[in-house]
């Protein structure tokens, strides 16, 4: 299903001028997949436990001796389909993250370090598969499992409903390109009522990055134009980090980047929520 255009479709109908609209749907509106514990949506993955991997492909480690700690994996083929959103048609995401190590690291290319996203092609031969030796019993390796049911929501962005005085330029500037702005919400709304926020059992899959500190599109942005960030970068994966109260984790990874299958170029970002 095209959500975009089954809104774009709904707010033309409400008489909203078609190129605010498009606008909205360009730089505002984005959908995210929320996979979570609760039966609601396709069984789409699991959260902790082992991960499943082929016998090419070694449990990943800071260094020798040292792995990181496993988190979730996600079954593509299962995932809900989200235009714009280019998750691989087949095969398994497998997330990695020392959110210890993540969270004392100087610098983002630092950070990179104590994180990986692996992508298991479609077909290939799996098993269950345990860390290797470990040199430093500090940090859990697996967590809890469950399974991760996933369901398409939209996500809008926090500014929305701040004050002008704490909006960027380029927020200001799309206020003022769509007058229809409340309008256009409220379409959302009524498309897609009871949204609701993020639970911390629940793995989030493209969207807007959800920070309560400097979020990473501000870092981002440090290289690159606001605009440009908005239009190049997605949130491929976000969650609460296992035995880490009030931690977060997420990668965000360039849209070319992620219609290519390069998973390595995804970065992380750690933070904490108070």
């Amino acid at each position: 299903m095209d959500y975009h255009d089954r809104f774009l479709r709904a707010a033309t109908e409400q008489g909203v001028p078609r190129d605010e609209a498009a606008r909205y749907a360009e730089l505002v509106l984005r959908f995210r997949i929320r996979a979570g514990a609760g039966p609601d949506g396709v069984r789409a993955g699991r959260f902790g436990g082992l991960p499943h991997l082929p016998a090419d492909i070694a449990w990943p480690c800071i260094r020798p001796g040292v792995p990181l700690p496993y988190l979730a994996a996600v079954d593509c083929a299962a995932l809900p389909r989200i235009a714009g959103f280019a998750l691989p048609a087949g095969g398994s995401l497998l997330f990695f993250l020392s959110p210890e190590a993540a969270m004392s690291s100087c610098s983002v290319p630092e950070e990179q370090q104590f994180a990986r996203v692996v992508h298991v092609p479609a077909g290939t031969v799996t098993a269950p598969t345990g860390p290797p030796a470990d040199d430093c019993d500090d940090e859990p390796l697996t967590g809890p499992e469950h399974d991760l049911y996933a369901r398409v929501e939209p996500d809008l962005p926090d500014w929305l409903d701040q004050p002008p005085e704490f909006l960027t330029d380029l927020e200001k500037q799309l206020t003022r390109d769509i007058p229809g702005m409340a309008q256009l919400t409220a379409v959302v709304d009524r498309l897609w009522p009871g949204r609701v926020p993020w639970i911390e059992d629940d793995l989030l899959l493209g969207g807007y990055s959800v920070s309560a500190q400097d979020s990473p599109e501000s870092i981002l942005a440090d290289d690159s134009s606001e605009e440009a960030v908005l239009r190049g970068w997605v949130a491929l994966a976000q969650f609460a980090v296992p035995h880490e109260e009030y931690v977060n984790g997420r990668f965000l990874i360039r849209h070319q980047d992620l219609e290519a299958g390069r998973f390595d170029k995804a970065l992380s970002f750690c933070e904490f929520t108070e």
